[in-house]
This record gives C-alpha cells, structure tokens and sequence, in this order.
C-alpha cells in the first residue's frame, strides 16, 4: 500500500475514530505519548487535532513541531502509524472553519448517544461534552506513512515516493 493509499484508509475511518495516539518530542527528545480528540482527516494528508495549551503535547510542539500519529483497525487488526509536522493553531479563519467541524462531530456523538439510549444502551458517558472550550487545534501535515500488521513486515511509503520501502523484520538477536 502506498502513501496516499494509508491516508485513504486513515480518511475511511475517520467517523469511526474519536482518538489518535500522538507522539511528540521536546528539544531535549523527551518523548511524550497521549490519546487526542480528532477532529478531521483532509485528504490528501492533513489532519485536525485538538489540544490544550496546558499539556506535555502542546509544549513539545511550541519546542519542536515534528509528530508521529497512529490509529488502530481493531477489525482488521492493523495498525497505521503517520510522522510528519505541526503547526499550533489558535485562532484565524481556518481556526474558525475547524472548529466548527469539531462541534459537528459533538453533535453526531450527542445524536449517537441519544439513539443508542432509546434502544435501551444506556451510556452515562459524556466526556466529549466536558471538555473545555479553550482548545487549539493542530494541524499535522503526514510525509511518511506506515502499516503496522501482525505479520512481521514493516510497511513504509514516504508522500514524495512512488513505491513502499518494505522491510523484513527477523528473530535475530533474540
């Protein structure tokens, strides 16, 4: 699968996904790693998250905008992992346009739980109605892209390249 193939996939799932793993780095490369709302998946490799100016994630982007994010195909279970860079942003007209594909997404959650209660799923979740309005959102630009299966080979295309770099992971040295 190749690059623009991984983000049609991430794009496929995006209704299906509330979360992303987010991994960040500060100047010093102390890693940090946390789950982050999603709000949008633009083809052909932007994506729209949200953050808060008081976490560990926020700080490592104002040092050093590079991010790796992933996601797991529970069904499938295969996992997508992107890397590429950031940027903060925290007000403007593309600030405006994303966060209000944020509140739609608040309002198909709302809709969900709504009917998934009329069917008799009570759910007393309603963590994305708590969070606080304070947001910013991060706008990641994906340049490499990798699949991630049980199989025991590494699926890697970088945006600009035609054909994956395929590596086979073996046991040696175990």
């Amino acid at each position: 699968m190749n690059f623009q193939g991984m983000m049609k996939e991430f794009n496929a799932r995006k209704e299906r996904l509330k979360t992303v793993s987010v991994g960040s780095c500060d100047q010093d490369r102390q890693p940090n790693c946390a789950p982050k709302m999603l709000v949008d998946v633009v083809l052909p490799n932007q994506v729209f998250i949200l953050d808060y100016r008081f976490t560990r994630t926020y700080a490592n982007i104002t040092q050093n905008p590079q991010l790796s994010m992933s996601f797991m195909d529970d069904g499938a279970f295969t996992g997508y992992r992107f890397n590429g860079t950031c940027r903060l942003i925290e007000s403007g007209d593309e600030y405006e346009r994303v966060k209000e594909m944020w509140r739609k997404r608040l309002t198909s959650y709302q809709a969900t739980r709504i009917v998934e209660r009329i069917k008799g799923y009570y759910s007393a979740r309603d963590a994305e109605n708590i969070l606080p309005d304070d947001f910013v959102i991060i706008k990641f630009e994906a340049v490499q892209g990798s699949v991630v299966k049980p199989d025991r080979i590494l699926r890697a295309c970088r945006e600009d390249e035609h054909a994956p770099v395929r590596k086979k992971k073996t046991n040696e040295g175990r």
